[in-house]
């Protein structure tokens, strides 16, 4: 048994499949998809985002993003500094009994991972944005939204080991990292103009180190984008939504452009280079969507 493992795997896999089960589709929340998606939508909607909408702006949400890219870069680069292997298993599906067809599939392809286990991503990732953002919207007096983050990225942690993919020793350090991590960005690399440029340089470090990876590329792109798009638009991004219709236009009018452009690239399929730019470009219009929502808004009428 190795020494990170502690027989975690193996407890925590014996659990019941339903258990097993939402597990899995906990694990998701921790997928770089996901952190697109939940915080592409937090952006564009901005202080009108239910229920933390009193909490949050703009810049707020784009520094966290900026500080998702940064722990990309670097859960990617000490993979292949520590290069330690995955649970026997790690491949394989995990098959559970007891839950709709619809969902198989999904569970399937949540409990299998490939590559270095040391440290966890999904651990690193989560700690760093979840709790992030929760660190970030915590007010003197009230530091529910900083429990509720830490709980998610608990949560999200722990299905790693759960559907197998990680040793207890790979979360542990996933988790330790993402907390210091976000001790020095929050000190040193406070807004976007520092934390975009700072993720870009930890992933071209990644790529000096471990070579073109498809997330230390992708890293390095939206980086790219992030910092062109913020140092030039900064000031024409409202941090503010001027109303609930506003953030609704803007984010409709994300998901056309930033999703069209996203299909676009997948369709084309890019070589490493090309797909560089074409990351910064999807990246850059992400930033650059609440410039022109207000003003299609007034449009609509």
């Amino acid at each position: 048994m190795p020494l990170r493992d502690a027989g975690a795997v193996e407890a925590l896999g014996a659990l019941p499949d339903p258990l097993v089960a939402a597990f899995a589709l906990v694990t998701l929340l921790g997928d770089v998809a996901a952190y697109f998606l939940v915080f592409s939508l937090l952006y564009w909607l901005g202080d009108r985002t239910p229920v933390l909408g009193d909490r949050i702006d703009r810049p707020l949400i784009v520094q966290v993003v900026a500080l998702g890219f940064g722990a990309l870069a670097l859960v990617a680069l000490l993979k292949h500094v520590f290069a330690l292997p995955r649970p026997p298993g790690a491949g394989q599906p995990v098959t559970v009994a007891g839950v709709p067809e619809v969902l198989r599939s999904v569970v399937a392809d949540a409990t299998v991972d490939d590559g270095y286990g040391f440290p966890s991503g999904h651990a690193f990732g989560s700690t760093a944005v979840y709790g992030g953002l929760g660190w970030l919207t915590s007010e003197q007096g009230d530091r529910r939204p900083l429990y509720l983050g830490a709980t998610l990225a608990v949560l999200i942690s722990l299905s790693r080991i759960v559907v197998g993919v990680h040793y207890l020793g790979d979360v542990l350090a996933g988790v330790a990292l993402g907390v210091l991590w976000l001790a020095v960005a929050v000190r040193y690399l406070p807004t976007p103009r520092r934390s975009f440029p700072a993720a870009g340089a930890l992933a071209a470090a990644g790529l000096v180190v471990a070579g073109p990876t498809e997330y230390l590329l992708f890293g390095l792109g939206a980086s790219l984008g992030g910092s062109v798009a913020w140092w030039t638009l900064d000031d024409w991004i409202p941090a503010t939504a001027q109303s609930g219709r506003t953030a609704l236009v803007t984010a409709g009018l994300g998901v056309l452009v930033v999703g069209g452009l996203m299909a676009v690239v997948a369709a084309l399929d890019p070589p490493p280079l090309p797909g560089v730019l074409a990351t910064a470009v999807v990246i850059g219009a992400l930033v650059a969507v609440p410039v022109a929502g207000p003003r299609l808004d007034a449009r609509l009428g």
